[in-house]
């Protein structure tokens, strides 16, 4: 593996300082100005020393705070690379450090008692700069996950053990290129093992050697990162292999393998000098239920009621294109198996469920497990193949939300013949209320396959929480615009 086939890691790591730093600095002066325009109607405001005869611009003071502002972030280490990537975590530290900012700012005026900063000015700048620092930031990683997808400012890796959960590992990268990591080899646990991956190649990457071998291979190849796993090995071999890279200009990550938890619900402490991995429990409590709950009435209310219009223009479309009901009613299953009906907006022509027995019969399913699905079905009417690929044909569902059958964000609703084959793992999705939307949506929808969506589910439900429903709101929105995965 050529060094000149990838930029350096201290490249990579500066032009991610340089474009978070960039990021920042626009997003809080802009945030400063919009206060000004909001409070004083104009930038250039001039404000008056209540104790002293000078006067300031407010433009003067927003570069003040700006600069306060990025000490802050500093401070919280907003420009670690190594913590800057922490997802929901890395926001709840950006408004920490921007409250700091402003409080030690108000405690500096009060302190030299000579300027008056106007506290509707500050609230605003603060608030405004939480938004444009988190939004500035969401735009970075998009950007670079862009720029990673194109095969631009990747990180070679080098995988060492081969098991289960490295296979899953190389999947998770292959399905993720924007997260930087790219897999260029494996290494073996063991010589005896080696022989026998080298003439497999079951993962599709070479094998440069066994783990024993890791300086040498180093030295004849290049990787900048080095992921060890963890259940591949025995603790002291992890140790020896941590130990013999101690001098080496390289990343070392060590996965853990908990796939079905965030990084939000992982604490790592020392106790009696042994660092401990403390997963947070997932909280299913009453109270948290109800606000779901009634964030599922407000906002599914408020759709029905902006949407309405266009629904009757759909349902106009739906009856002039083919013959029967507007609406179609399917059985599904519902949280700890209850059946419930399922409204949609009718997208097949009415005899679609006698249909069914022959595509399947005939091999037709390009789905796996127990769902069935094809790209082409001939059963979708064509004014239902434009209501599936953007979701549309779901609407009807915020019905069954305000029932409380269906929420906002959960996993898919299965078919009672789908759940005739389920597993005791696969019953474990139907622990929550089923929703519209879910990781399934944002994920691939209908390129998944059913173990992937099955992972998906309980990852949501392993990590729930109202705000992690917002955001796969949000995300839901770009995956329906741009029918990823819809058929």
């Amino acid at each position: 593996m050529l060094r000149s086939a990838f930029p350096s890691r201290r490249r990579v790591r500066a032009i991610l300082r340089v474009a978070l730093l960039s990021s920042d600095v626009v997003a809080l002066f802009l945030a400063t100005v919009a206060a000004s325009l909001i409070r004083f109607h104009r930038v250039f405001h001039i404000n008056a020393s209540p104790v002293l005869p000078i006067s300031f611009n407010m433009i003067d003071l927003s570069f003040v705070m700006v600069g306060v502002w990025l000490i802050a972030l500093w401070m919280e280490g907003l420009y670690d690379l190594s913590r800057v990537f922490w997802g929901t975590g890395e926001y709840s530290r950006v408004i920490r450090a921007l409250s700091v900012g402003v409080i030690g700012v108000i405690i500096i005026e009060y302190a030299l008692r000579a300027v008056a900063v106007s506290r509707a000015w500050t609230l605003l700048g603060w608030a405004f700069g939480c938004v444009f620092v988190i939004a500035g930031r969401a735009l970075v990683r998009a950007g670079m996950a862009a720029q990673r997808r194109r095969g631009r400012l990747l990180r070679p890796t080098l995988i060492v053990g081969y098991n289960a959960e490295a296979v899953d590992i190389l999947s998770a990268f292959r399905r993720n290129p924007g997260s930087g990591l790219m897999p260029v080899a494996f290494l073996a646990n063991s010589n005896s093992e080696k022989l026998h991956f080298s003439q497999a190649q079951e993962a599709g990457i070479p094998c440069w050697g066994s783990a024993r071998e890791i300086r040498s291979v180093l030295d004849e190849h290049y990787a900048d990162t080095v992921l060890l796993v963890s259940s591949a090995f025995d603790h002291d071999v992890l140790a020896r292999i941590i130990a013999e890279l101690r001098d080496r200009d390289i990343d070392i990550q060590l996965s853990s393998g908990l796939f079905d938890v965030t990084t939000s619900r992982i604490l790592i402490r020392e106790q009696a000098g042994i660092p401990l991995i403390t997963i947070r429990s997932v909280s299913f409590a009453p109270w948290k239920r109800a606000v779901k709950r009634t964030f599922d009435l407000v906002v599914g209310a408020l759709i029905v009621l902006v949407g309405t219009p266009l629904w009757l223009a759909f349902a106009l479309a739906i009856k002039i294109d083919s013959r029967g009901p507007v609406f179609y009613r399917q059985e599904r299953v519902g949280r700890a198996g209850a059946p419930f009906g399922m409204f949609k907006f009718r997208s097949m022509y009415q005899d679609a469920d006698e249909r069914l027995a022959g595509l399947q019969a005939s091999g037709a399913n390009e789905a796996t497990g127990p769902l069935f699905k094809m790209e082409d079905d001939p059963r979708v009417t064509r004014m239902g193949k434009w209501l599936r690929k953007y979701s549309i044909d779901e609407f009807p569902q915020l019905i069954n939300v305000l029932l409380g059958n269906m929420s906002l964000v959960g996993p898919r609703p299965p078919l009672p013949s789908e759940t005739a084959l389920y597993t005791d793992s696969h019953w474990r999705r139907m622990e929550v209320i089923p929703g519209m939307t879910g990781l399934w949506q944002v994920s691939g929808r209908s390129r998944l396959t059913f173990e992937e969506m099955v992972r998906l589910d309980l990852f949501y439900i392993e990590n729930w929480s109202v705000s992690f429903d917002i955001g796969l709101l949000l995300r839901t929105i770009p995956a329906v615009l741009f029918a990823r995965g819809a058929y």
